[in-house]
């Protein structure tokens, strides 16, 4: 049973792209916990995503934490400038990287979070050595980048999350991480990927602590009432 709050963010890859400024005002006035930001490669995902200096344009414009999704081929050489762009977690890919576990301290060394993302078919034992060293696991609900072909939410991410936040609770510590991170059963558990309202509550109870919310959050006709509806059924899949 999940008992603490779960975070709220929105993929800002889903609002207007001509007007980045005023989405990223929509969403802080929505109440959002964070931004979730697509960095992609054109290579790795059919797609190519926000460079770091979109990024830092819109930094300053809210001190909600950016939260990145790199999805790219030799994710490394982008942390950097990602780092200094204004990044707070930065989640690349373990299908992007032959040295999972070597590149984890990299990004560590940056002085930001570390996290991975886990496509739908990756097995989840990628994740058993490394588990203890991260701040967050990313899973995907559906393929990345194929959104804007009509892919929707594949329930199968449910058994991966209860596995995941199985496995987290099952590790010895947080081996590696920031003293202030340290502790039992600390592990961020997103999930992004065509998440509408009647997947919420299956996802919270299954372990989620943290939603990458769509293109549908972008289509509600009143952003902050659906985001407070969203909360709300977060808080229903917490006591189930």
């Amino acid at each position: 049973m999940t008992t603490s709050r779960t975070r709220l963010g929105a993929a800002l890859f889903n609002g207007d792209h001509g007007r980045l400024a005023e989405e990223v005002a929509r969403l802080v006035g929505a109440g959002l916990d964070f931004i979730h930001l697509d960095v992609f490669d054109g290579h790795f995902v059919p797609d190519l995503g926000f460079p770091p200096r979109t990024i830092a344009a819109l930094r300053p414009l809210t001190k909600l934490p950016f939260e990145v999704h790199l999805g790219a081929h030799d994710p490394l050489r982008f942390v950097p400038h990602l780092v200094e762009a204004g990044a707070d977690l930065i989640l690349f890919h373990a299908e992007s990287v032959s040295m999972l576990y070597e590149a984890i301290f990299t990004v560590r060394d940056q002085g930001v979070k570390v996290g991975v993302a886990l496509g739908l078919g990756t097995p989840l034992t990628q994740l058993e050595p490394v588990i203890g060293l991260l701040d967050a696991v990313l899973l995907l609900a559906r393929v990345t980048g194929e959104g804007a072909k009509g892919a929707t939410f594949n329930p199968r991410v449910l058994p991966r999350l209860h596995a995941v936040d199985r496995l987290a609770k099952e590790s010895n510590g947080r081996l590696g991480a920031p003293a202030e991170s340290t502790g039992p059963n600390t592990l961020d558990l997103q999930v992004a990927g065509g998440i509408k309202r009647e997947h919420v509550q299956a996802l919270v109870a299954a372990g989620a602590t943290a939603l990458a919310l769509g293109g549908g959050l972008y289509k509600a006709p009143d952003l902050a009432r659906e985001v407070a509806e969203i909360r709300k059924l977060t808080e229903q899949g917490a006591i189930r």
